[in-house]
């Protein structure tokens, strides 16, 4: 049997709370025969005998304190209302006056209004959480801009100090100015402030973008194409540039040499009454820092072994010189004809005799002067004039004539040295050509590394121009396709025909 604590009515063992004022029952027996339970002055609820603490709401239990006031009619009529079994859910838009059973079967005490208040300030430490992050992601990625930029700006020249070698960027060709070599100024002007080094090398930052776009349009044609030059310009009083040689360079590439001394004789320097002076740069074309870094040295030890007198390994051919002037002053009829008029009497001397017609004497024009062709105009006629040769390209210094560009296979390179040095007053050739045959060997060794480093190494390739042909045996299907891409990754090129076989392995996959 259990009783209620309050009105002494006795329920069955299966019913919890008391009917008449829904206070929780107790089993008997539930408290001593002498004691009576202690109702909290605080939140009304029921504790045992000798407990000095309420379990509801912390309160402390004074037996000499006067008992609570009745709880007030509209307390009273709101927990009649409450069901037998209180349901654990509140109700929306209501305060919470459900009444939860602790574990031993006492009574607990009315839910504070606290609860929403508790509430609505979690919802703001959670906002404020996310406020937080969100501010904090934002910063961190404000930094790192910031850094950036600061990367990818150099600090400007101080007055009196050597500017900086500029920072390339990354991902991108590197033309800057070699860490390990001075630019040099010579001549007589070289002891003006209007061409100290540093005006030198302000007008190297100033035209450094002519420089990258020169670079970046000889990579369309030759990718792998990467060197450090020594450049000397001869630069007038005015300013202008007057003359451009390449003195000495990490690896011979006449392209692009052509191309850097066209575009450096563009350069335009202040006018200053100094002079004229010879400002040699030393200048780093490379696709990333750690190849400039290399092509540095590389020409910090070729420029260690120049001699003073050796001539320019590229130099920008003269232009030709203009031809006289074939007209010559013809003598005039009237000067011609003065003498026999002087010697004719004059009329008022002599009788009057009929007009005698003077024949104007003939004069044989003058040959014109026959110019004689350099030999750089010869070079170039004779590579001209040969269909297989029409992509060699030349330039001379002395006697010496190197030859560059590109031909067909090893018989046509062979040719073009050979004509070259068929012609008068060559004395050597330096052949820098290469063979359309060299790189598709290339790229098909570049190509079957790749298959091979994949699992295919039973896949062969042959590359003639732009077009690729596989051949062998895979497994699968897939790995049919798969040697496609990679073919077609590894190399410019496209698969023009695909004669691999697929041929399944037995069932233990060999």
């Amino acid at each position: 049997m259990k009783t209620c604590p309050r009105c002494n009515r006795t329920y069955p063992d299966s019913e919890n709370f008391c009917e008449a004022d829904s206070s929780p029952l107790v089993s008997e027996p539930a408290f001593t025969q002498n004691d009576s339970p202690t109702e909290c002055p605080v939140c009304g609820g029921k504790a045992e005998p000798g407990e000095i603490i309420c379990n509801f709401c912390g309160a402390r239990l004074d037996k000499n304190q006067p008992p609570a006031p009745p709880p007030s009619p509209s307390t009273s009529r709101t927990t009649t209302q409450q069901p037998k079994t209180p349901s654990p859910y509140p109700r929306l838009g209501s305060a919470p006056t459900s009444i939860q059973q602790p574990p031993t079967g006492r009574m607990s005490g009315p839910i504070e209004p606290d609860e929403g208040r508790s509430t609505l300030g979690l919802i703001g430490y959670v906002v404020a959480a996310v406020i937080a992050l969100a501010a904090g992601a934002w910063f961190a990625i404000h930094l790192s801009a910031g850094r950036n930029e600061e990367a990818a700006v150099a600090p400007s020249p101080a007055a009196g100090i050597a500017s900086p070698v500029p920072v390339p960027i990354a991902g991108g060709p590197v033309v800057i100015l070699a860490n390990a070599l001075p630019v040099q100024v010579s001549g007589p002007g070289a002891t003006s402030s209007d061409r100290s080094t540093d005006v030198i090398r302000k007008a190297f930052d100033d035209n450094s973008a002519s420089l990258v776009d020169t670079y970046n349009n000889t990579l369309t044609t030759d990718p792998k194409i990467a060197d450090g030059m020594l450049i000397r310009l001869h630069i007038r009083a005015d300013g202008t540039v007057e003359t451009a040689a390449v003195r000495t360079s990490t690896s011979p590439n006449p392209a692009l040499d052509a191309k850097v001394v066209s575009a450096m004789e563009m350069w335009k320097l202040p006018a200053t009454a100094a002079g004229e002076v010879d400002a040699d740069y030393p200048i780093i074309f490379a696709h990333d820092s750690a190849e400039a870094s290399r092509i540095d040295s590389d020409l910090q030890a070729k420029v260690a072994g120049l001699s003073p007198t050796e001539p320019a390994e590229y130099a920008a051919a003269p232009a030709p010189e203009p031809a006289p002037s074939t007209e010559a002053a013809a003598p005039s009829a009237g000067a011609a004809a003065s003498p026999a008029v002087a010697a004719a009497p004059s009329p008022a001397a002599a009788p009057p005799v009929a007009p005698v017609t003077i024949a104007k004497p003939r004069h044989k024009p003058r040959p014109h002067p026959v110019s004689t062709p350099s030999l750089f105009e010869q070079v170039r006629d004779r590579l001209k004039a040969n269909p297989k040769l029409r992509r060699v390209n030349a330039y001379t210094s002395g006697g010496t004539v190197t030859i560059f560009g590109k031909v067909f296979g090893e018989s046509e390179k062979a040719l073009a040295e050979q004509t070259v040095r068929n012609i008068p007053g060559v004395t050597s050739v330096v052949d820098n050509i290469t063979t359309d045959e060299a790189d598709w060997v290339q790229e098909q060794t570049q190509i079957a590394q790749q298959l091979a480093n994949a699992g295919l190494g039973k896949v062969t390739v042959k590359v003639i121009g732009h077009d690729a042909f596989l051949d062998g045996e895979v497994k699968t299907e897939l790995e049919k396709s798969r040697a496609v891409t990679l073919t077609e990754g590894a190399a410019p090129v496209t698969v023009r025909t695909n004669l691999i076989r697929v041929v399944p392995g037995n069932m233990f996959g060999f």
